[in-house]
């Protein structure tokens, strides 16, 4: 039963269950835009409003997240697909993975890696903030207006995080739900990525069998934006000298993006190849996680 409960276990079985069972995902499409904003309002749940209230100490580790996660990662997703990719459907999907912010899983994976959960937390609250700039003018400059409509990503965030925002910000006030969350939060989240998790990789199944060429070369790009970016990050941060929990967060912050968030705009909008980029590029975050609690997780370390 622990098994169950287990992050990793639970995204690996999600992305075993797209590729051999993945004919169901036809049936959960609809339900992915709910759940990501459920998965949204519980996770947001158990983010105070004080967590701003730190002055200017906030400016450096704010910055540093959306460089990380923005710039770097965004900028090297972005990169790739125009030099690699030809196809359109393709390259708006991973310019979709760039224009989000960062992974919900983002604060868990620092708390189970041993990193620095403190900067995790304020990195994604921040991201957020600046999704509501940062997705929609990133997708324009990169699409243009003749593949995006402002008005859809605008509604697409308002849906999938203003609204969760403001559930949020209702449920903290009453303390019996937030205890209770407290104690089924981890379920919840789990269960409900895999549910996204499982229906991404399901509805791209048959892409994902057929190994062609721009197969082959999504798996490249997206190779290099998880283990590369992660691994990159903290090879910089040893020779810098900056403490292991700290690096650990940043090669978090620098690695993971919202796909499943990606993922639903894909599909509400472009069709389910530009979804491609992010299924393939969750199935290697996943294998990323799995690999650093292995190798690099402080946890390890004892």
């Amino acid at each position: 039963m622990s098994l169950l409960k287990n992050n990793s276990f639970i995204l690996a079985l999600a992305l075993v269950a797209g590729i051999v069972l993945g004919q169901g995902a036809t049936y959960t499409r609809d339900a992915v835009t709910p759940l990501l904003a459920a998965i949204m309002a519980v996770s947001l749940v158990g983010v105070s409003s004080d967590v701003f209230r730190g002055g200017a100490g906030l400016v450096r580790p704010v910055t540093l997240a959306l460089l990380l996660n923005y710039v770097v990662l965004g900028g090297l997703f972005i990169l790739l697909a125009f030099l690699v990719l030809e196809d359109p459907g393709l390259r708006a999907g991973y310019v979709l993975i760039a224009a989000v912010p960062p992974a919900v899983a983002v604060i868990p994976f620092s708390y189970r890696l041993g990193g620095d959960v403190s900067f995790a937390l304020l990195g994604s609250v921040a991201a957020y903030v600046a999704a509501f700039v940062f997705t929609p003018v990133i997708t324009l400059l990169a699409l243009g207006t003749s593949l995006v409509q402002p008005q859809q990503l605008l509604l697409a965030l308002v849906q999938l995080i203003a609204v969760p925002f403001l559930v949020s910000r209702v449920v903290r006030r009453s303390a019996r739900l937030v205890s209770w969350l407290d104690v089924h939060r981890g379920t919840l989240l789990n269960w409900g990525f895999f549910v996204v998790v499982y229906t991404i990789i399901g509805l791209n199944r048959e892409a994902l069998f057929d190994f062609s060429s721009d197969l082959l070369r999504v798996m490249g790009i997206s190779l290099l934006g998880t283990f590369g970016i992660a691994y990159g990050v903290l090879l910089v941060t040893r020779i810098m000298g900056v403490a292991k929990p700290v690096g650990i967060s940043y090669a978090v912050m620098g690695a993971w993006k919202n796909y499943g968030l990606a993922g639903a705009i894909a599909l509400l909008y472009f069709g389910e190849l530009a979804a491609l980029p992010s299924a393939v590029t969750t199935a290697f975050a996943i294998v990323n996680f799995i690999v650093l609690g292995m190798t690099v997780s402080i946890r390890h370390d004892r």
